[in-house]
C-alpha cells in the first residue's frame, strides 16, 4: 500500500515549473487578478483541524481547458497577472501536486488520483474550480473548496438488551471500524470505487496511516445494562457510490460500513451500519446506536431483525448546512 501512495503521487504530481503559455487576444492587454480560498474557517466538532490549509497551488486554464499558469499562495491568497479573456481555476489544497513537466490540462488536474492515505487528520484534501472572465484589473476571484473525504462519527453506543438473559451478560465494546473503504479518489471525485480498504473488516497490509484512519483498536469498555459508552469516534473515508451491496464473504465491491466489534459473556460479535452512497465533504453522524441483542458472528454479515437502532444525521461539511437522513 505504501507502493501505492508513491506511485500514484510520483506518476502525476511532480515537479512545478511549466512555463506561462500566452494568451493573448486582440487586445493584448494584461490584469491584475487575486484568488481566495473560502470555507476555509469552518469548524466542526473532533479533536483535529479539518480545515487548515497546509500547501494550496491555483492552476489557472484558458477556455480551452489548456493550461497558462500556475501560483502558490502564502496563506490561502495570491495575486498574478493574465491577459484578457476567459479562464477556469482550479484550487489544489493539501496534497504534493505540482504541474508535470509535460504540461497539463484541466481534465487531467481532475482525474488525478489521490490515495487516501495522502490525507491525515490535520492534512484533508481539497479541491475546487471557478469559471471567471477578465476584462479589468482588480478583480478578486473566491475559489469555493471541499473536501475530498467524508466523515462518519459515533458518540454513543447504549445497552438496551430486550431479553432478560442477555440484560444479565457482561457486554464489552473492543474496538470501532469501518470496513469496505475506497482507497483513491479523482481530485475532483466522480470516480467508482477502484482500490479497497479493511474489505469485510479485514486488514490485507493496508499501511499503519489508513488504519489510524479507520479503526479506533483496544477500547475494552464494558457497558452495563442500561448504560452507555459516550465517546465520539470519527473517521474519514473516501465516496462510495457503489450501486449494489453484499454480504457474501466472496469479495465484490459493495457499501461501506462502521462496525462495532464487542464481546458479549466473552464472545465475538459485531453490529455492522451499513451506509448507502456516501458523498464528498459530507458528514454521517450516528448519536445513538443501541443495541437490543446479540450480534452477527462476522463483520461481513447481515443483521437479522432489530439488533440495534440508529439515525444517522447527513451534514453538508459547509458552516450552516444541515440536512437530515435516517437510513
Amino acid at each position: 500500500m505504501k507502493r501505492l501512495l508513491f506511485t500514484l503521487l510520483a506518476a502525476g504530481l511532480i515537479m512545478q515549473g511549466c512555463e506561462e503559455k500566452r494568451h493573448e487576444p486582440d487586445t493584448g492587454k494584461r490584469y491584475t487578478v487575486s484568488f481566495s480560498l473560502t470555507n476555509a474557517e469552518t469548524r466542526l466538532t473532533g479533536n483535529t483541524d479539518e480545515n487548515a490549509i497546509n500547501k494550496a497551488l491555483f492552476i489557472i486554464f484558458d477556455e480551452a481547458g489548456e493550461y497558462v499558469t500556475s501560483v502558490r499562495p502564502e496563506g490561502t491568497s495570491a495575486e498574478t497577472e493574465l491577459y484578457g479573456g476567459d479562464y477556469t481555476v482550479a484550487a489544489v489544497v493539501n496534497t504534493g501536486y505540482d504541474i508535470p513537466e509535460s504540461g497539463c490540462s484541466l481534465v487531467s488536474v481532475r482525474k488525478s488520483s489521490i490515495p487516501l492515505e495522502a490525507n491525515s487528520k490535520n492534512n484533508l484534501v481539497m479541491y475546487g474550480e471557478k469559471d471567471f472572465t477578465l476584462e479589468k484589473s482588480g478583480n478578486d476571484i473566491a475559489v469555493e473548496i471541499k473536501r475530498n473525504v467524508s466523515k462518519i462519527s459515533l458518540e454513543n453506543i447504549i445497552n438496551d438488551m430486550a431479553d432478560p438473559v442477555f440484560q444479565a451478560m457482561n457486554l464489552e465494546i473492543r474496538r470501532i471500524f469501518v470496513s469496505n473503504v475506497s482507497g483513491v479518489s479523482y481530485l475532483a471525485g466522480g470516480n467508482a470505487p477502484s482500490v479497497w480498504y479493511n474489505m469485510n473488516g479485514e486488514w490485507n497490509g493496508e499501511p499503519e496511516i489508513i488504519k489510524a484512519m479507520l479503526c479506533d483498536s483496544d477500547i475494552n469498555h464494558p457497558i452495563p445494562y442500561k448504560n452507555g459508552y459516550r465517546q465520539e469516534c470519527y473517521y474519514y473515508v473516501y465516496p462510495n457510490d457503489t450501486p449494489e451491496d453484499s454480504y457474501e464473504y466472496a469479495w465484490c465491491p459493495r457499501f461501506t460500513r462502521l462496525v462495532v466489534e464487542a464481546s458479549l459473556n466473552g464472545e465475538t460479535c459485531y453490529y455492522p451500519i451499513t451506509f448507502g452512497e456516501i458523498k464528498a465533504n459530507h458528514t454521517y453522524k450516528i448519536e445513538n446506536l443501541t443495541i437490543t441483542k446479540p450480534g452477527t458472528k462476522h463483520p461481513w454479515e447481515k443483521t437479522e431483525g432489530e439488533t440495534c437502532g440508529f439515525t444517522v444525521s447527513v451534514c453538508g461539511w459547509e458552516e450552516g448546512s444541515n440536512m437530515d437522513e435516517t437510513i
